[in-house]
């Protein structure tokens, strides 16, 4: 007798608090992996107004919104290099009829990028960093430190969004009644928008509620925010990464049962 296939996120009920326009394949893809999915965006983008001047020997896009809002503003050059921080924004690109050189194979992260072996460029190459106002400055410090000239191209930024209450509410309950398992979370200022969007309840439940995160350094944000609940980290905050890391965790949970 053939056994029955269990899918892997079977039994687990899954906070996704992507924003709302991404929030929607994040949790198609739970569901199709067993899954439930409550959503509840902790974080909204919008696009700003950006212009580029000239090429640049390597442009490097950090995310999927990087490419949604910038990819139109650029100029290439038959010397121009495109990188991307993971492979959802690689993806994103080749939709766009980019040829993409420069992805991390593992750790979509800014420091897998700087030290991606095929990153060499002449002393005199122009960089052009494409991203969110407000973000991570290390790959820019790195790249000026290498005597390369840098410039950042803010393409969108990242607000707090407008909370519907009624629908705050109904999670928390669920989430009271043990409803909830796990809380995703892809950056750090997710965590804390969820943080204050949440009610005092709400607060306290996310405290002891497991986290999903794409890298060590939202895990430590977690910690020092005293979140105590177990933090499984992903490879990168692509909806793959994130279920998969869940699909793993979930699968040695059972097993240790």
């Amino acid at each position: 007798m053939i056994p029955k296939v269990i899918p892997p996120l079977t039994g687990l009920v899954i906070l996704v608090t992507r924003p709302a326009a991404q929030s929607v394949a994040l949790a198609e893809r739970i569901r199709e992996l067993g899954g439930e999915a409550h959503v509840l965006p902790a974080i909204d983008i919008r696009q700003r107004v950006a212009s580029v001047a000239g090429t640049y020997e390597l442009v490097i896009f950090v995310s999927v919104n990087a490419v949604e809002h910038g990819a139109t503003l650029i100029v290439r050059s038959a010397q121009t290099q495109i990188a991307a921080i993971g492979k959802a924004t690689a993806a994103a690109l080749r939709a766009l009829d980019f040829s993409v050189d420069i992805v991390p194979e593992h750790s979509f992260t800014s420091e897998a990028l700087l030290a991606h072996p095929q990153l060499t460029l002449p002393p005199s190459a122009r960089i052009l960093i494409v991203r969110g106002s407000g973000g991570r400055d290390t790959m820019q410090q790195t790249f000026l430190e290498r005597g390369f000239t840098v410039d950042m191209l803010d393409v969108y930024e990242r607000v707090l969004p407008q909370i519907d209450t009624v629908q705050r509410d109904a999670i928390e309950s669920t989430w009271a009644s043990d409803g909830i398992d796990v809380v995703t979370a892809t950056s750090v200022e997710t965590l804390r928008n969820l943080e204050s969007l949440l009610s005092e309840s709400g607060r306290a439940l996310l405290r002891s509620t497991v986290l999903v995160v794409p890298s060590a350094r939202v895990a430590a944000a977690a910690a020092e925010m005293g979140l105590r609940g177990d933090c499984i980290v992903a490879a990168g905050a692509d909806d793959l990464s994130m279920t998969g890391a869940l699909a793993q965790w979930h699968t040695r949970a059972r097993v240790s049962r």
